[in-house]
């Protein structure tokens, strides 16, 4: 049988024209364009990756930053809802270690005997708020027995305990008699480093450069941090007035029932102590003035 030279011929030619068209390669007298094509497709392709890993990045440490920022807003305290979202400025002394080198010692006094807010940390809370919060049962309020107890905020505790040790220091400055027993000095102190310890306030302060430097800088004078809203505090103490004043002071005989019939005008609960104490209908307490632990 005789070959069909031109179906081969045919079949030949067709390969040959395959081959010349492969997709693999440029096609011929395109050399040039296609490198081209292709380095603008590989410099695209790097500018996207880079382009992801640097918005990778900078979204890590936004969100790291970002998550420490709420981490550290979003944890509430139990019984107040506070939280670290006060600007504070630390310095190293202020009006109560007489930052100015000006005020009198009397001036001093003054301010730590007075304006030292620890009697407002005793509060008369309702039973069933204070179970709400998960608190013990504590001890009865004596104008609403049934009603409400009494606690002590634990911060208010802590001014107690500084100026307690600045009034004993001050007694021992001047070689006056200690009114204060070393056993509540001792207390205070402990109290202290505990609280201390408990909260573990992480603030790094800077030391300045040249260690005191002509400008009187101290460590971490200037330096901001955040703290929580003592206003609120305030405010919180405010509305659980227990009516309680630490009338005379030292006096171990006194009846602590004295020292809550501090009502202010108004008060609901002043009948019910006039007719306790046996005082007059239009009694109120007197205004408070004058030294009270400290001679100014």
């Amino acid at each position: 049988m005789g070959r069909d030279e031109s179906k081969y011929r045919l079949l030949e030619n067709r390969d040959d024209d395959e081959t010349s068209h492969d997709s693999s390669q440029p096609p011929e007298g395109q050399w040039p364009t296609y490198f081209q094509s292709t380095r603008s497709r590989w410099l695209w392709g790097g500018l996207a990756v880079l382009l992801t890993i640097v918005c990778g990045g900078a979204g890590f440490l936004w969100g790291l930053d970002t998550g420490k920022s709420i981490a550290m807003k979003s944890v509430r305290t139990p019984y107040m809802q506070l939280e670290y979202n006060q600007p504070h400025t630390i310095w190293w002394n202020t009006e109560f270690s007489n930052a100015s080198k000006k005020a009198t010692d009397a001036e001093i006094d003054r301010l730590w005997d007075t304006q030292i807010p620890w009697e407002q940390g005793i509060i008369a809370l309702r039973k069933d708020e204070a179970a709400a919060m998960g608190l013990p049962e504590s001890a009865p309020w004596p104008w609403d027995s049934k009603n409400k107890g009494i606690y002590i905020v634990n911060a208010h505790h802590l001014l107690h305990c500084v100026r307690i040790l600045y009034i004993s220091i001050q007694q021992y400055r001047r070689g006056k008699e200690q009114t204060i027993s070393y056993a509540h000095v001792l207390h205070c102190l402990d109290s202290l480093r505990v609280e201390v310890m408990c909260h573990a306030d992480d603030t790094l302060r800077y030391v300045p450069p040249n260690g005191d430097p002509p400008d009187g800088r101290y460590p971490g004078d200037g330096q901001e941090r955040t703290c929580r809203d003592w206003n609120r505090v305030m405010a919180f103490t405010e509305k659980h007035d227990p009516c309680y004043q630490y009338y005379r002071p030292g006096d171990d005989d006194l009846p602590n029932l004295e020292r809550f019939k501090f009502c202010p005008p108004g008060s609901p609960y002043l009948p019910k102590i006039r007719q306790f104490f046996g005082l007059p209908d239009d009694w109120v307490p007197p205004e408070r003035d004058g030294p009270r632990e400290l001679d100014w």
